[in-house]
């Protein structure tokens, strides 16, 4: 497990990438307080371009998300976006794990870690697109910190149908995923 001074240092990047900033305060025997403050942009309907609602309904349809995301850090963040849209996202830490998961055909979405250890998210990419069926349809948007066009080309290649670069923001994240679906 990372110490608690590493974690803020990483946090701290983190929210400096995102253009935030993270401020700590401390007191013996009663805990730490992180407040963490990032601009964001004010999602409206235009903006989010999911599904229009059916008749009678208050929101876009709910979809499972699945996520391939090994840092803790990055799975925050994603929940958190995905969860303001409306839609469910369940976690895995390996591109193993999203290969198993996604052969069970029941996702709308996959949202990929290119850099994970082991069998990294293009080669799961890869094998998710050798599933039969549904399973192998699932569109799939990579997300990596490698943003040089020979990334993107590796990914397109890789079977992936968008790519974004970290930091992701809710505009982007939802634009992909709109357009992943049509």
């Amino acid at each position: 497990m990372a110490e608690p001074a590493s974690a803020s240092r990483r946090l701290k990047r983190l929210a400096h990438a995102m253009g935030g900033t993270l401020r700590v305060t401390s007191k013996p025997k009663r805990g730490s307080t992180f407040t963490l403050s990032v601009p964001v942009e004010t999602a409206t309907r235009k903006t989010i371009k999911g599904p229009a609602p059916s008749a009678g309904a208050g929101k876009a349809r709910c979809l499972k998300v699945l996520c391939a995301e090994d840092n803790p850090y990055g799975r925050v963040i994603l929940n958190t976006i995905l969860s303001e849209f409306g839609h469910r996202a369940d976690f895995v830490s390996s591109g193993e794990a999203a290969v198993e998961a996604a052969s069970r055909g029941d996702y709308d979405v996959i949202l990929m870690d290119v850099t994970l250890s082991g069998v990294d998210g293009l080669e799961a990419t890869r094998r998710i697109r050798k599933l039969p069926g549904r399973a192998g349809r699932t569109p799939v948007i990579g997300i990596s910190a490698l943003g040089s066009p020979e990334d993107g080309a590796r990914a397109t290649a890789a079977g992936m149908n968008a790519y974004l670069v970290k930091p992701v923001t809710p505009a982007a994240l939802a634009d992909a995923i709109a357009s992943a679906r049509k």
